[in-house]
């Protein structure tokens, strides 16, 4: 990015008019150039670290409000679907039978199928003490889903929402854990109280959401990232912890955004801002050491930044999960 110094400000960065800064978002390159320009920074920046009121600032020639330089880009998913699966387990735990029992009594255990996250409102750090997860569990499709749904909340209301459902699995008994999908038991679905029991499964939004975009979104972008899975990015068994899709999906758009930004500005804008929505699906998990790719595209919809992600695993060239992010486009409302 470069960023042009005019006025009396130029004095601080020893009179050079246009520096080059390797940043990907306006406020990134503005602390940049302050940390190469020391004296600059009490200049510009005032003692909460917001630009003083008193500069002002462009990008491709249109006046920026000091918010959309330093707007927080809110609650993270990762971190979210983490805390929310922790309580999930809480919530099972108190109200129906632990997770522990689940495996070693009932021979039972769960795998991830879908997962969404949907973002109320940006959170920063001087919004609140603390936040509050609540989660609540059900039994869905007679006894073959388990699903908790989440809300992140502060003093200033709810933040988020997380919904997770996971598909019951009879194990072999095995150390890695291994299973096929069956209906909870008996004496585990006798654990719920009749109101956390539904007839109807859950559905996915993805298969359908990935087709209306295709179909009527605009193609802007397309990249591919590569991963690797270590071992800190697993639980059990060496299998992969399903919030790093959530992960890899968001370095794949960070990749694909720094690699097309020169061409398709529009994009930078889902660097700065909240991600509004974000959906997985999942296939089959990775394991330790496996190799994969991210295959990102990114669409134009209804008002919206779209960034669809494909996790696929290389050795078999097969989708593992697949992530769709959705962004408020730059000026536009979220109907």
């Amino acid at each position: 990015m470069k960023v042009q110094v005019n006025g009396a400000l130029l004095r601080f960065t020893d009179y050079r008019r246009v520096i080059t800064i390797a940043a990907p978002t306006v406020e990134a390159a503005l602390t940049a150039l302050a940390d190469q320009y020391q004296p600059l920074r009490k200049v510009l920046f005032d003692r909460e670290g917001k630009v003083r009121a008193t500069h002002r600032i462009f990008l491709n020639g249109a006046p920026l409000e000091r918010d959309e330089l330093f707007s927080p880009v809110g609650l993270q998913p990762t971190a979210v679907f983490r805390l929310a699966f922790n309580g999930a387990g809480q919530w099972l735990g108190r109200n129906a039978i632990s997770h522990r029992r689940l495996v070693s009594e009932h021979k039972t255990g769960f795998v991830i199928w879908s997962a969404s996250f949907i973002s109320d409102r940006p959170v920063s750090f001087f919004d609140a003490d603390c936040l509050e997860m609540r989660v609540m569990g059900r039994v869905c499709g007679d006894g073959t889903q388990f699903a908790c749904e989440g809300q992140v909340r502060g003093s200033f209301g709810t933040a988020a929402h997380v919904q997770a459902t996971c598909v019951p699995l009879r194990l072999d008994g095995d150390a890695a854990l291994s299973g096929v999908p069956a209906r909870l038991c008996p004496e585990v679905m006798a654990s719920f109280l009749p109101d956390e029991i539904e007839a109807l499964p859950h559905r996915s939004p993805v298969p359908g959401l990935r087709a209306v975009v295709a179909r009527e979104g605009t193609l802007l972008a397309r990249h591919e990232t590569q991963f690797t899975i270590h071992r800190h990015q697993c639980e059990v068994a060496d299998q992969w912890f399903w919030p790093e899709a959530a992960s890899l999906a968001s370095g794949g758009r960070e990749d694909l955004i720094s690699a097309v930004a020169d061409s398709v500005p529009t994009l930078r804008h889902a660097l700065g801002t909240t991600v509004r929505r974000l959906d997985l699906l999942f296939n089959r998990p990775f394991f330790l050491f496996d190799q994969g790719v991210v295959v990102s595209t990114a669409h134009q919809w209804k008002g919206r930044l779209v960034f669809i992600h494909e996790l696929v695993g290389t050795e078999d060239d097969q989708a593992r999960a697949l992530a769709i992010e959705q962004f408020a486009a730059a000026g536009a409302s979220w109907n």
